[in-house]
């Protein structure tokens, strides 16, 4: 009886197990610590809990974990970057999770060696993946560290050749070989690509777009497990080391584990970002600066890249026919002309295409799911000429016109505006501009308007220019009476550029409506645009307009009286608050404590500022009253810099921008080096008025300071005060896209986030 009571127990279990669904993981190194979260939520039975039985795949010599999971071999992998590179392409991975917030990679050197350029002919020692893309690929790009001037040679995976002086310098983990060279008493130096401005995370968790579109709810379910499994390690420690040793056979000793433990939940940051949270603005930063770097191609787009974004995108798809699926997947790519200065509709800046119709392209390249691509132009008419030699598949915004339905084809307009003309201020009012006989109005070429006004009223002097600001121009010297376009671009304009000269004096009974112009040599094209345009909400237009149209009145910077009463009021305020720093606790005298200071320019780090924004952010919840502000600050064209005058002269211009953040700031602000050439500072009892004027304060100050360049050097600012209702991350984002705003619309501005 109890052997038949055995053998139907055995025989559930079995039947359980196959219930469940098979997925596997390949790590990217062997058993330890690192990977606590994986090991407790299969060995707590998190993993079978949520019908999934999953098998964790140790990495040994020769694993290609990227490729593998992306043919499929693998379903989910663990890699140190969340951007993969592969011959200057950005591989397709989905990025599920990020548990290591800051990279544990370091490179440690022998004594001798205090800098990244006293690298320079030695012999480092690191895997080709850390060579190619990560933290410490940008570091030695930016020293000018190459195979041509210095010998690097793969990993061993061991201190040995280090401890015996065969290599100058290796790649580690904070949390794991620092711990046996402290306990040999090996004396180093390390060298951390944090403290130069290039922060990247680290165990991240991806998988394939295939698996994410044919099995999201798995794939979600193996998220939430593993982020349980997380929680329950960094609460059990020691029962996980136990686990480590006992069952998974992993050599190293329980205090080597317990090191790298500490270590580990330092680095998930979880004061700050939540367990498995996925940063998107640390890889776009990564992004850039790997594009900088000359790692990237500059023709590569990182596109959508995070788990819930892409199934989000999916699960919106609108339907396609079989027959318009085969052309999409048989067009692969679609080419798009534009106008390249029509504020703020449109525009191409630094070879990108921005402005609204750019925000609504984005959202059709998403639900097709093939890149639409942009061919470069000087100037509308050239746009059309493309279009009409079939070089361009589709322009982005156009009205029909007779001569443009001779090769395209029109969808339904999503934007339309009434049509109105801008004058001098002098100008009165004309309520019917055909009584402007023998004037001359300006308006530019191969637009519809321009073909309509010679129809409509052949009285006129039509004058083609080439651009908006050629007309406007051309008005405000005098040289034509009028401009004519749609009421908000010339808004935009005037209110940017022309304020005080230019105002709007007629407003014509047309209007000007305008969709998306298809080739009509492939009419299939044109029924797929059109169903995305039908399908455009009025929310999504709405928030898309905002963002486009919203402007700040930049603030003077406060007078000497108002400097004086400012710090005299800010001398109460800083009595009744003392402001103390968070200090980072010491798990090692020497090893363990993450440096706080920038070292190019002596600001404080990435990690500092972090924590900086995390003490605020409590301050705000703890007192009702209190204020904080943000300012995100980028050097505008920087690159420029370092391709005109080369790293040396870019550094020291950062480091001169730094001079000038601590000149023009208080004491009591928190200045960081964001990444890069991206500063942030953290405005204590600062209020939005008062983080304005300091804002333009700083602007001036960079714009007028000499830096011995043949051009003028300048930032964007994007501000913002601290919402306590929203989390850190969230009030980051936010100011970030007004520096994203304040870059696009020209730079050296400053734009409030709302």
């Amino acid at each position: 009886m109890i052997r038949f009571l055995l053998f139907i127990l055995t025989l559930l279990t079995v039947v359980n197990v196959s219930a469940l669904e098979k997925v596997s993981v390949q790590l990217d190194w062997k058993y330890q610590f690192e990977y606590a979260g994986y090991i407790a939520a299969k060995e707590k039975g998190f993993y079978r809990d949520a019908g999934l039985d999953v098998e964790l795949r140790e990495y040994n010599a020769g694993i290609d974990v990227v490729t593998n999971v992306l043919n499929r071999k693998s379903t989910y992998g663990v890699y140190n970057s969340s951007i993969v590179i592969n011959n200057g392409r950005i591989r397709p991975i989905v990025l599920m999770a990020t548990y290591l917030q800051h990279s544990p990679l370091v490179i440690v050197a022998q004594k001798d060696i205090d800098s990244p350029a006293s690298l320079i002919g030695k012999t480092i020692m690191g895997t080709h993946n850390e060579f190619q893309h990560s933290s410490l690929s940008l570091l030695l790009a930016h020293f000018g560290i190459t195979p041509h001037n210095t010998r690097l040679i793969d990993h061993t995976f061991t201190i040995d050749p280090f401890v015996k002086g065969h290599v100058d310098a290796m790649s580690a983990y904070r949390s794991n070989q620092l711990y046996d060279l402290d306990r040999l008493k090996i004396p180093y130096e390390i060298i951390d690509p944090v403290e130069y401005g290039f922060v990247m995370n680290a165990g991240n968790l991806f998988t394939s777009y295939a698996e994410t579109i044919e099995h999201p709810e798995r794939a979600e379910r193996f998220i939430e497990a593993t982020n349980r499994g997380w929680v329950y390690a960094i609460e059990h420690p020691g029962e996980i080391i136990d686990i480590l040793k006992k069952r998974y056979g992993v050599a190293k000793s329980y205090e080597a584990l317990a090191y790298e433990a500490k270590v580990i939940q330092k680095l998930m940051m979880s004061d700050l970002y939540r367990i498995g949270e996925t940063n998107a603005e640390l890889t776009q930063r990564l992004f850039k600066q790997l594009i900088r770097a000359g790692i990237i191609r500059e023709d590569q787009k990182l596109g959508q890249f995070l788990f819930h974004d892409i199934v989000a995108s999916s699960q919106k798809s609108f339907p396609l026919s079989g027959s318009e699926k085969d052309y999409i997947a048989h067009k692969r790519v679609i080419k798009m002309c534009v106008d390249p200065e029509w504020h703020p509709f449109e525009a191409i800046k630094e070879g990108n295409h921005i402005g609204i119709a750019a925000d609504v392209i984005k959202t059709f390249e998403q639900k097709l799911g093939i890149p639409i691509e942009l061919v470069p132009t000087a100037s509308w008419d050239e746009s059309l000429q493309l279009a009409q030699k079939r070089q361009c598949d589709l322009l982005s915004l156009a009205s029909p016109t007779p001569s443009r339905l001779k090769y395209l084809d029109f969808t339904s307009p999503y934007i339309t505006l009434p049509i109105v003309m801008a004058t001098t201020m002098d100008k009165p009012f004309i309520g019917d501009i055909a009584t402007l006989k023998g004037e001359k109005i300006g308006a530019v070429k191969g637009y519809s308007i321009t073909e309509k006004l010679k129809s409509l009223y052949p009285e006129l002097q039509l004058v083609e220019v080439k651009t908006i600001t050629e007309g406007l121009d051309k008005v405000q010297n005098g040289e034509i009476y009028g401009y004519i376009d749609n009421l908000m671009v010339v808004s935009s304009y005037i209110q940017k550029e022309y304020t005080g000269m230019l105002k709007v004096s007629s407003r014509l009974d047309d209007k000007v409506e305008l969709g998306v112009a298809t080739r009509n040599d492939e009419p299939m094209l044109h029924d797929i645009f059109q169903k995305l345009v039908s399908q455009m909400d009025d929310q999504t237009m709405q928030s898309i307009y905002n963002r486009w149209t919203s402007t700040i009145e930049q603030v003077a910077w406060i007078d000497k009286n108002k400097v004086f009463q400012a710090l005299g009021i800010l001398a109460l305020i800083v009595a009744g608050f003392a402001w103390h720093t968070y200090q980072l606790r010491r798990y090692n005298k020497k090893l363990l404590e993450l440096s706080i200071t920038d070292k190019l320019t002596g600001l404080f780090n990435r990690q500092k500022t972090d924590q900086g924004l995390i003490e605020e952010h409590r301050k705000m919840e703890r007192y009702a009253d209190y204020n904080c502000s943000i300012m995100l600050i980028d050097v505008d064209l920087f690159k420029h810099v370092n391709d005109t005058y080369g790293h040396q002269v870019g550094d020291r211009v950062l480091q001169q921008i730094a001079d000038l953040l601590k000149i023009s700031l208080r004491n009591t602000d928190i200045i960081g080096r964001w990444g890069g050439e991206e500063f942030m500072v953290i405005l204590p009892h600062t209020t939005k008025d008062q983080a304005l004027n300091a804002a333009e304060n700083l602007r001036e100050c960079v714009e007028q300071f000499d830096f011995n360049l043949d051009f003028p050097i300048t930032v964007s600012i994007g501000a913002g005060e601290m919402d306590r209702l929203q989390s850190v991350h969230e009030n980051i984002t936010r100011i970030d896209t007004a520096l994203y705003d304040a870059k696009n619309s020209g730079r050296n501005k400053i734009y409030f986030a709302g």
